[in-house]
């Protein structure tokens, strides 16, 4: 009678190597060939593939390798699968737990060789729960050290930055240094601070030839809006910006409390100081517009954009363009402003302050300010707000300061400078009259009379 063929298990392996060093890289080859010996070394089984993963990642959805490996199983084209450790399928104690039973499901044996468990054991769930919390809470270890590690140096002010990670700069011997594209970052500034948007920016770059750093599609509004913020152009360097990532979810944790580092004159800067903190003043008022719902973004807007709130409610108001009695005969429109909230319809939330012309507006703000003629310059300057009511305005205005800052300062300090020498004076004039044999009343009626 002849003999039935065995067929043989369909074998598979997966291994791992946390970075691309060269002695890593040699770990990796080595795995590699270690598999493949071994599963050749097995007559009734059969060699599918050896997948692998170079990157250290905890989460299963950052490894293409283990996702292959996977979707082959998924197939029906595996029946064992062999991997070294736990740690090495996962650190991640839920996805181990999940995937060694899901791959139970499709019929696929997983075997680790250093615990010696096979997952078509009955018994092995319990350990391998155990032995995966084990691995999971040593990635936690690794993550604690290397955020400590960290901290520790950006309080010593050391950071590390490669080549190209920057617009604008290289990094040459540990030390940042402008380069070839640092022009971009020059007319990205001389834009924003002249009113243009972000989008307008972009198309300028686009008719000048820039280029983006990390994308072939041109600069995007986030990318202009981060480079607007971010201090390293004026020569500073703000380290630890926000919280490390969780080593599990990879997200920072917004409810970790962070100390950043603030490094000044830290390298040689792009942009001067003075032109950075006219630009971070737009920033600043751009967010407090935000807050109330106010987007003011180019200089395309009207004048008024921004400075008129409803007295009732505080909403902004907004411009509109409606349509003149009989309007439907002669097409003719006139712009009005009205409360924002007046839009919401019905309901405590819609708000019932009135409709104004925007030449009543004007003519209004212009009796309250006692001016003749509109100076835009001026208004926006001068003016912090106007309140509109259901029967008037209000016109609140900017508090002026009578001269610089500086000028106030150095005003200041000669005072005191001046009282100190007058006090030093008294003392001494004090000691000598005492010295001379003077009586202390005396002295002080002396003082006193002169």
């Amino acid at each position: 009678m002849p003999k039935i063929p065995v067929a043989k298990k369909r074998v598979a392996a997966y291994c791992r190597v946390s970075t691309f060093r060269n002695e890593q890289d040699e770990s990796f080859e080595t795995q590699q060939k270690y598999y493949e010996e071994l599963i050749q070394s097995h007559p009734d089984w059969e060699l599918v593939k050896v997948y692998a993963d170079r990157h250290s990642a905890t989460r299963v959805k950052n490894r293409p390798g283990f996702q292959e490996m996977a979707a082959a199983a998924e197939a029906k084209k595996l029946d064992i699968i062999i991997c070294k450790s736990i740690s090495r399928f996962s650190r991640n104690m839920v996805d181990c737990q999940q995937y060694a039973k899901w791959f139970r499901t499709l019929g696929v044996t997983v075997i680790f060789e250093e615990q010696n468990i096979r997952t078509d054991d009955p018994t092995c769930d319990f350990v391998l729960s155990i032995l995966a919390a084990v691995a999971q809470d040593e990635s936690h270890s690794i993550s604690e050290n290397e955020k400590a590690a960290y901290a520790s140096r950006f309080a010593r002010g050391e950071y590390n930055l490669g080549n190209n990670r920057i617009l604008g700069y290289d990094c040459v011997d540990g030390e940042l240094v402008p380069n070839k594209d640092a022009w971009i970052v020059k007319e990205v500034f001389r834009r924003f601070i002249e009113g243009e948007s972000y989008r307008q920016i972009a198309k300028g770059l686009e008719e000048l030839g820039a280029q983006s750093l990390h994308s072939k599609k041109g600069f995007g509004v986030e990318t202009l809006r981060y480079m607007v913020s971010n201090e390293t152009y004026v020569g500073d360097k703000r380290l630890q910006k926000k919280a490390p990532l969780d080593y599990l979810t990879k997200k920072p944790n917004p409810n970790q409390k962070v100390e950043s580092n603030y490094l000044w004159d830290d390298h040689e800067a792009i942009i001067d100081r003075e032109t950075w903190d006219k630009a971070q003043e737009i920033l600043e008022k751009r967010k407090e517009l935000a807050k109330v719902g106010i987007h003011k973004t180019n200089r395309e807007h009207h004048f008024l954009y921004g400075k008129v709130f409803c007295g009732e409610c505080g909403a902004p108001f907004l411009r509109r363009t409606l349509k003149a009695a009989g309007g439907f005969k002669t097409q003719s429109t006139y712009k009005a402003w009205n409360c924002r909230n007046r839009q919401k319809g019905k309901g405590n939330e819609r708000c019932g302050n009135r409709f104004i012309k925007e030449e009543e507006l004007i003519d209004a703000i212009l009796r309250e300010l006692e001016w003749l003629n509109m100076d835009q310059e001026r208004f926006e300057k001068e003016v912090s707000k106007v309140l509109v009511y259901p029967d008037h305005i209000e016109v609140e205005k900017l508090i002026q300061p009578t001269g610089s800052l500086s000028g106030f300062a150095n005003k200041q300090k000669k005072m005191v400078t001046r009282w100190a020498f007058f006090v030093l004076d008294g003392i001494a004039m004090y000691r000598v009259l005492l010295y001379a044999g003077c009586q202390r009343h005396t002295i002080g009626r002396n003082l006193y009379e002169a």
